[in-house]
Parts: structure tokens; C-alpha cells; sequence
């Protein structure tokens, strides 16, 4: 049986993991300004490796917040950007980052 509150839940934990990814809710707000391509990406999240913004850019695109787009075959030049729902969670990382600017 399902419990009453199983739809709440997916939801909190979809939220929850957004935010206590610092990457992934980074790479989000930077998807906001405009679709980049991995390269820039990797150039404006400097701190992280190759191997793990690849892992992020792939947990958020399962979980619907990025699209990846082929630029070209094979597929060495790829573009993302957010969907909906990432563009419906921008407002959010948009006032968390005010709000921690703030708190100095």
C-alpha cells in the first residue's frame, strides 16, 4: 500500500537533492542565463572535475531539470539547458543565493 503522503515525499526529495548538491544547484542557476555547452561549463565550475560535473549534468538531465542537445555526430559537442521543471526551480536558487549574498 502507498502511503497518503508518497507524492509529498518525491517531491521533497527531488528538492532536497537539488539543493544539497552544490554543483547541480549551481549548474542550474547558471542554465538560467542561457544554454552552454559543456566546455563552458566546465570552465565556470572550475573547482569540480571533469568526471563529476559529467555525473551531475547526467543525474539532472534524469531528473528533468536539464535537456542535452547533440550538436554534432558523434556526439562531441553537446548544449544544455534547462526544461520546465529547471526553469520552474530557477526563482528558487535565484532567492537562496540573495538570501545566502545577504547573510554575510
Amino acid at each position: 500500500m502507498i502511503p497518503e503522503d508518497f507524492a509529498e515525499k518525491i517531491t521533497f526529495n527531488r528538492t532536497w537533492d537539488l539543493l544539497s548538491h552544490r554543483w547541480k544547484f549551481y549548474v542550474v542557476y547558471l542554465l538560467g542565463e542561457r544554454p552552454l555547452r559543456f566546455g563552458e561549463l566546465r570552465r565556470l565550475c572550475a573547482a569540480v572535475s571533469r568526471v563529476t560535473l559529467t555525473g551531475y549534468l547526467r543525474q539532472l538531465e534524469q531528473e528533468g531539470f536539464i535537456s542535452c542537445r547533440k550538436l554534432s555526430e558523434p556526439a562531441l559537442f553537446a548544449e544544455y539547458a534547462l526544461t520546465d521543471l529547471g526553469r520552474s526551480a530557477l526563482p528558487l536558487v535565484r532567492q537562496l543565493i540573495a538570501w545566502g549574498d545577504g547573510a554575510d
